[in-house]
């Protein structure tokens, strides 16, 4: 029986990443952890680490695949530069944590991603995902923040469906960071889950795109809880988005343990 989607998910942009201070050791007994404490959903990207954070996943996976819904996303795009700086990582993480110059480049990199939504690239950018998860299949295969006109592409549904019909995906959606992109995202058939900022579950939810994703049973993880909450402490914070009407899971990043307990608890409101 394949995992159901738990209250808290495991955000894993950070793994791999040059501004990630935590020691590789202390994210993997982290991740671990979640598992044993029944979180289920671990969110990814290709882009993650260059590709770091979906090994790591497909490392901790090793025999305990089914107890995982794996989330991963496609559509943005390195450089050429960061491409070629992925394999110094080793030795440029140390330098960068050093001098904290890791959020500087961090910020060079979301400023030059391109961007590529179209259907005929999706499927080898899940083939690539897979094979650094070392699945054939994830749970959940999303486009990365795309903007709405990106949604507009003819034939997107329909590669989308395509993958869930070829075993690739079980649910397929998008991302979305505004509410453009998730009236678009709505008018794509097959659709059945969605990423969104929490104060956009907020703005929605009573309104028609809130209504369709009712009637549709499109599933819906709650993201950007603790950014979004700066008054709150991060526990409150996502205590506050679990209990939001509309949310199926609240996604966040943790690397610490100490840290993990505390959301997997508030989370179960």
């Amino acid at each position: 029986m394949p995992p159901l989607l738990s209250r808290l998910g495991v955000g894993c942009s950070r793994i791999g990443s040059f501004n990630n201070t935590t020691p590789l050791a202390e994210i993997r007994e982290t991740l671990a952890l979640a598992l044993d404490l029944g979180v289920t959903v671990f969110d990814t990207a290709d882009i993650y680490g260059q590709g770091d954070s979906e090994r790591e996943l497909g490392r901790l996976l090793r025999g305990r695949r089914d107890q995982a819904f794996v989330v991963t996303k496609a559509g943005k795009l390195f450089s050429a530069k960061m491409r070629l700086m992925a394999p110094l990582k080793p030795i440029l993480r140390p330098l960068l944590r050093a001098t904290g110059r890791g959020g500087a480049v961090t910020a060079r990199r979301e400023g030059a991603m391109a961007e590529d939504f179209t259907p005929s690239r999706l499927a080898g950018a899940l083939e690539a995902s897979l094979r650094r998860l070392r699945s054939d299949y994830v749970d959940g295969f999303l486009l990365h923040s795309p903007p709405a006109d990106a949604l507009a592409v003819p034939g997107l549904a329909e590669a989308l469906t395509a993958l869930k019909s070829a075993g690739k995906a079980r649910f397929v959606g998008v991302s979305c960071d505004d509410a453009a992109a998730l009236d678009m995202a709505l008018a794509l058939p097959g659709i059945d889950l969605l990423e969104l900022p929490v104060d956009l579950i907020a703005a929605t939810v009573a309104g028609p795109a809130g209504q369709a994703i009712a009637a549709r049973g499109i599933k819906v993880l709650a993201r950007e809880a603790i950014r979004l909450a700066p008054d709150l402490r991060p526990p409150e914070a996502v205590a506050l988005a679990a209990r939001q009407p509309g949310v199926d899971c609240v996604v966040v990043g943790v690397s610490r343990r100490d840290r993990l307990r505390e959301l997997v608890t508030a989370a179960k409101v």
